[in-house]
């Protein structure tokens, strides 16, 4: 009897307890790739391991680079810039731009690792992928593929209508005033082949949950001013510049042209 009660209690014990997560960590190997980003709600992206090769002759000086799409044609709905939204971008320029190699094509035709829902990624999306960058390498570097260059990627976010020729993209790495900094976003010409590295949502399940307040804080920002880096107002192009918005954001841009 003493021994059933001990049982019952070591049982009601184990009930009680918590469950072990499962969950995935940063740098992790998983679902072909490695992880970058989670969320508090145990979503997350991964990047692929390898650089995906240009399904047409874009350049003669390496055969990973593609261009992001049409200079002159505005694909409407490739605006997304959040955690989730390269997915649908990228969905939305195959139904516009179908059998083509594009950036977003080639991403979405890629079958790597197994997988088949693999997305350019979204101007934040490619941001996280950016700040995780030493983590990433550390892995590859392990599990095998390619780092991440230090050259432009492309991100599947198109700019806004006022101007057709853009869409966003980051660089790794960037130096200020000769000083080591972190990744810097930047605005290109659509027609020039950079570097894509595609994405995919763990479990394909894209459904990051993103406060109202975030929503709101991210459409209802507007631009104050622009400045260099000596803290003068300018509109050249081809410059390391800050764009300071009324809500206190600053965005660290170059604009080539």
């Amino acid at each position: 009897i003493m021994g059933i009660k001990v049982f019952k209690k070591l049982l009601l014990i184990l009930l009680c307890l918590p469950m072990i997560s499962t969950s995935q960590n940063i740098g992790d190997f998983y679902q072909g790739g490695i992880v970058f980003y989670l969320d508090s709600f145990g979503n997350g992206l991964i990047i692929d391991t390898s650089y995906i090769q240009a399904t047409y002759p874009w350049s003669t000086q390496s055969d990973i680079i593609s261009d992001w799409g049409p200079n002159l044609h505005f694909c409407t709905g490739t605006e997304d810039t959040s955690i989730g939204g390269g997915f649908l971008n990228t969905t939305t320029f195959i139904n516009d731009h179908p059998n083509q190699h594009y950036a977003a094509n080639i991403c979405y035709n890629s079958t790597s690792g197994g997988y088949s829902d693999w997305f350019l990624p979204s101007k934040n999306e490619l941001w996280e992928a950016m700040l995780k960058i030493s983590i990433i390498n550390s892995s590859i570097n392990i599990f095998g593929g390619d780092t991440i260059f230090s050259n432009f990627h492309w991100s599947s976010t198109q700019t806004q209508a006022k101007d057709i020729r853009y869409a966003y993209g980051a660089w790794p790495y960037s130096t200020i005033n000769g000083i080591p900094n972190g990744p810097v976003e930047i605005v290109n010409s659509k027609n020039m082949p950079y570097l894509v590295r595609a994405i995919r949502c763990i479990d394909n399940d894209c459904s990051f949950i993103t406060p109202i307040s975030i929503q709101e804080h991210t459409t209802n920002k507007e631009l104050l001013k622009v400045i260099d880096l000596l803290g003068r107002e300018t509109k050249q192009t081809n410059q390391p510049l800050f764009y300071i918005y009324d809500d206190g954001i600053v965005e660290k841009r170059i604009v080539i042209e």
